[in-house]
């Protein structure tokens, strides 16, 4: 009846009578036409010597090859993309979606668009990472700090005088910065802070860095040398030294790079007073000297909340070095504010009323970083240091008192220089020349 299994069995040395006298062979046996069964694969029991087929079966798709090359065609027909905006109802019949013609016109304004936005790609590819080569919002303040400083000097400038300042002293903080980036894009990569710097992101080389800072610092130093004079030119060139070189080599050696960055902050001030001024008046160096103690509470309350950053890329830091004398520094400079502002008044470069305006200023920023000085004095006390959740604590609310100093500093110069140039000596004296005239004539 089974002939398939039959088969196998003699083939294999089985007879019937074997298999029904030996158990195992019987179940074997009967397992074999259970298989049979189930396959389907019935045959003529004549047949003893068939071989059973065991190739797998293959299924053959039942589109034929004309109507898949039909298929493919229409699709192709339909979904191709010609500038023959009409519509024909016989060949859109078979498209399962719906079909909008787009004008002529339309098309031409999307293709104007389209090629109009490249042209926006290029110049956000080539001048944007050398705009940022120049740090703008840092040279920005760089500037003002230049023209606050000539706005209060008390001699009078030309005003092509003043352009040149403020181009000449705008192309030298550039140059200067991008010879910073230049050097330290190993170093940038490893901190959040600037890993979005174009030397980082491999937008500019440093090689490229380096030629746009020659042309900027050449252009900058030749500027202020012709257009205000060469003080002012040699000022410039030895800001972008200090910066570009001593500055950035000092940062991954010792400290001290803190108190050169300073000085640094305070030479631009300088180049405002000496564009009309000369050096030996003491408001020069009232000028120089606020901006230099400011760069304190500014730039250690911002180092102090990303000091792990510093630390991981190598820079030598005070915020993690030692951690107190970084807040206590901040204290310390924040104070010496309030005998600057007085030498400003002392030196006759503003009236004694700006005592009253500039110190509310100073004390909001000393106030925030004397609690910024003393929370980090408690969390270096031995009771602190040895209990981890307190000293957690601490350092989360010296966090807190940091930032908070930090955006008051940033608020502080643009305040005080504002206030200086304001309260300016004999900046009001024309509100009053009537009534002193009138004076002199009664008598």
């Amino acid at each position: 009846m089974f002939a398939p299994a039959q088969s196998q069995c003699i083939m294999g040395g089985f007879t019937i009578r074997s298999i029904k006298s030996l158990p195992y062979r019987r179940s074997m046996f009967l397992s074999t036409i259970r298989i049979d069964i189930v396959r389907g694969m019935k045959v003529n029991a004549t047949n003893r010597n068939s071989h059973m087929n065991t190739s797998p079966i293959e299924f053959t798709s039942n589109i034929s090859q004309e109507r898949h090359e039909t298929i493919t065609e229409r699709a192709t027909k339909s979904l191709s993309c010609t500038n023959d905006t009409s519509s024909s109802t016989k060949e859109n019949a078979n498209i399962p979606f719906a079909i909008k013609p787009v004008p002529t016109a339309t098309r031409k304004a999307q293709r104007d668009a389209r090629r109009s936005s490249k042209e926006v790609d290029i110049i956000k590819t080539y001048l944007n990472p050398y705009l940022q080569l120049s740090k703008p919002r840092l040279t920005i303040l760089v500037m003002l700090s230049a023209i606050c400083s000539y706005a209060i000097s008390p001699y009078a400038a030309s005003v092509g005088q003043l352009l040149s300042l403020t181009v000449g002293t705008t192309l030298c903080s550039a140059s200067a910065n991008a010879i910073n980036m230049g050097r330290e894009p190993e170093f940038d990569r490893q901190m959040i802070r600037t890993q979005a710097r174009p030397v980082v992101r491999g937008l500019v080389t440093p090689f490229q860095a380096y030629r746009f800072a020659a042309l900027m610092g050449t252009m900058g130093t030749s500027i202020l040398y012709f257009g205000v004079n060469p003080t002012v030119s040699l000022l410039g060139l030895s800001n972008i030294a200090l910066y570009g070189w001593l500055y950035t080599s000092l940062k991954r050696k010792h400290i001290i790079n803190t108190w050169v960055g300073a000085v640094v902050g305070a030479i631009p001030p300088l180049m405002g007073w000496a564009a009309a001024s000369p050096l030996t008046h003491p408001g020069a160096w009232c000028v120089a000297g606020l901006l230099y103690a400011w760069q304190f509470p500014h730039f250690n309350t911002l180092s102090h909340n990303i000091r792990s950053e510093y630390k991981n890329a190598g820079y030598v830091m005070t915020a993690w070095k030692n951690p107190l004398l970084n807040a206590r520094v901040a204290l310390r400079y924040s104070l010496l504010m309030f005998p600057i502002c007085l030498a400003f008044s002392y030196f006759n470069i503003t009236d004694w009323y700006y005592q009253i305006d500039s110190g509310i200023i100073n004390a909001w920023m000393s106030f925030w970083a004397f609690k910024f000085y003393w929370q980090q004095k408690k969390n270096n006390t031995k009771d602190i240091l040895n209990d981890t959740t307190r000293l957690n604590k601490g350092l989360a609310i010296a966090n807190v008192y940091a930032r908070k100093t930090f955006l008051i500093s940033v608020l502080h110069l643009p305040a005080v220089l504002i206030l200086a140039i304001l309260h300016k000596k004999g900046r009001w004296d024309w509100l009053f020349d009537g009534d002193d005239d009138k004076k002199v004539t009664k008598v």
